[in-house]
């Protein structure tokens, strides 16, 4: 009889946390999204907030005494069912049919957030008649050009210009297919400008989506490439870090910098801590480097630490082959580029390589893109590429809120 009052007191107890839980949601600016596995959620009683971070393994936590003392007992508190909720409609809202086709059809919706949209004309291009709208509120006009706002061009010609770029064609060669299969003429370096914006529209939607089903095992390494523009001691080169999981090959992190400091490994892993769960281990190749930006990024005197790993490569025996495997793919798209330009616009190519490797490239020995190894499912449709660029041009103005 004491068991089941207790389990009867405990329920009630839940009911009341996931009222209290749905009153937060209720509420403006009581849940502050900082990264995908971190929230700040305002007590009800006070003006403190508390930290509701995600941990691998260990799910989400909070910094409120109703989670440190009575959680083995009651569960979550209030305020990782806040989030819970948070999460869950902001889910709901991308999957919405109705959303859906708002956010696939630019013609619809301007940046202003209005939909009091018209048709002003037609614009007779080269690659064809586009039509041209105006939103009444901001003035603004704009026709359906795939979120690149200043491009006259078709978008099914950019999405197949960038597919084949991706695919390790040159930028020129691209540019005579371009012209020889569709008669349009565009320069390389319109091209290029096209692979910088699919980046820069499509890298801060998918960094923000949680990779949830990834093992825990981070591998990180760091490479020489050349960039042509850069002088420094080693010559016309850069160093580029990468950070990808074990089994689902997700690439976690990418990131340019002119030295080998712990400075510029901190910030791979910082990166990767803004984006992904707390790993279970880091494995890299034995850098002092990555063993100091351990120390100060990773190591903890409190809970389940993470573990260093440091794996010194002999031929095929080491652990970090996958990561120097994909070092390897991008080693191939750099022999066609013949190297980048600037330190600036070789960490746009190699952010938009990243976003294309994760999402539209499906892996080899896995069978599946590495999102949807890592449990991002965005049902992109056919063209991936479109459809992850249209996706990406609109949910921004949706997660502007607290969902």
């Amino acid at each position: 009889m004491v068991g089941i009052g207790i389990m009867v007191i405990n329920r009630k107890e839940i009911q009341t946390r996931e009222m209290r839980a749905l009153t937060i949601v209720g509420q403006s600016d009581q849940i502050k999204r900082i990264n995908a596995v971190t929230y700040k959620v305002k007590s009800q009683n006070s003006d403190c907030w508390y930290d509701v971070i995600h941990v691998y393994k260990h799910g989400w936590t909070c910094t409120c005494n109703d989670f440190l003392f009575r959680h083995e007992r009651v569960g979550d508190c209030k305020h990782i069912q806040a989030v819970y909720i948070s999460k869950e409609l902001r889910h709901k809202v991308l999957a919405n049919n109705d959303v859906k086709e708002i956010e696939s059809d630019n013609k619809l919706v301007c940046n202003c957030g209005s939909l009091n949209i018209i048709k002003i004309g037609i614009r007779h291009n080269k690659s064809g008649d586009m039509q041209v709208f105006k939103c009444k509120e901001c003035s603004k006009k704009w026709s359906d050009n795939l979120g690149f706002a200043k491009n006259r061009i078709d978008s099914k010609i950019i999405t197949v210009a960038l597919d084949l770029y991706f695919k390790g064609i040159s930028l020129r060669k691209v540019k005579e297919h371009v012209k020889l299969f569709y008669g349009i003429s565009v320069s390389h370096v319109a091209i290029l400008k096209w692979i910088h914006k699919f980046g820069e529209v499509v890298a801060p939607f998918v960094d923000s989506l949680v990779p949830k089903d990834v093992s825990g095992v981070y591998h990180v390494d760091e490479m020489m490439v050349h960039v042509r523009k850069e002088q420094h001691e080693k010559g016309h080169y850069q160093w580029l870090w990468n950070m990808m999981d074990n089994t689902t090959r997700f690439w976690i992190s990418s990131k340019v910098s002119q030295r080998r400091e712990v400075s510029d490994a901190r910030a791979v892993f910082q990166d990767a801590k803004r984006k992904t769960p707390t790993p279970i281990a880091i494995v890299h190749d034995g850098l002092p480097t990555y063993n100091e930006a351990y120390w100060k990024e990773y190591y903890t005197m409190e809970g389940k630490r993470v573990k260093n790993i440091r794996s010194v490569s002999v031929r095929h025996d080491g652990l970090n082959q996958k990561i120097e495997r994909l070092n390897g793919v991008f080693r191939d798209r750099e022999k066609v580029m013949r190297g980048m330009d600037h330190k600036e616009s070789a960490q746009k190519l190699i952010d938009a390589t990243r976003i294309h490797y994760n999402f539209i490239r499906e892996h080899g020995s896995i069978k599946k893109t590495p999102a949807e190894q890592a449990g991002i499912n965005l049902d992109l449709g056919q063209n991936k590429i479109e459809g992850l660029i249209k996706l990406a041009s609109k949910p921004r103005k949706l997660t502007q809120t607290t969902l």
